[in-house]
């Protein structure tokens, strides 16, 4: 089963979303729950193909702290193991020889970069983020780094800001 899950951590937990299935030439959107560490649905992860890259649209129901958030697409999309930290999710996608982690890095970016997350002090909110780095295509043709490939993706939300 090919997935995409969404990960929240919350402190030194986490949590995490359900997933979706993929099909050979995914049709937008493809979904995720978006779970805090107590098994709350917080919100929803959508993500769209676009010609050149992936949208995430991002929706919360309920809030996260306040603050800045680091935000990561990663290997696999697997959430079993909430009191390990979501290990069996991997590292970033896109990691490799001559590519370091940071969208400001001037050796990387990784695949699985994305810019920080603000949550406001009160209130619903929401975001937008594109990246050219991904597709969910499993085939991946034009060399994007897949999300939707044999093990699926996970995206996280850290509980503090990425450097």
């Amino acid at each position: 089963m090919r997935r995409l899950a969404a990960l929240v951590f919350a402190s030194l937990l986490g949590a995490c979303a359900s997933s979706a299935d993929n099909a050979a030439a995914p049709t937008p959107p493809y979904a995720a729950w978006i779970v805090a560490a107590d098994g709350r649905a917080i919100g929803q992860a959508n993500f769209t193909e676009g010609p050149a890259g992936v949208l995430i649209r991002l929706e919360f129901t309920q809030p996260l702290a306040p603050g800045w958030h680091g935000l990561h697409l990663h290997q696999r999309g697997d959430c079993r193991d909430f009191a390990a930290g979501f290990q069996a999710a991997g590292g970033h996608i896109g990691t490799g020889a001559g590519v370091q982690h940071g969208l400001m890095n001037t050796a990387g970016p990784e695949a699985g970069d994305l810019p920080n997350l603000f949550a406001p002090p009160a209130g619903l909110y929401g975001a937008q983020i594109f990246t050219p780095r991904i597709t969910l295509r499993a085939d991946a043709p034009d060399g994007r780094a897949p999300l939707l490939d044999a093990d699926g993706s996970a995206l996280i939300v850290h509980a503090g800001p990425d450097d």
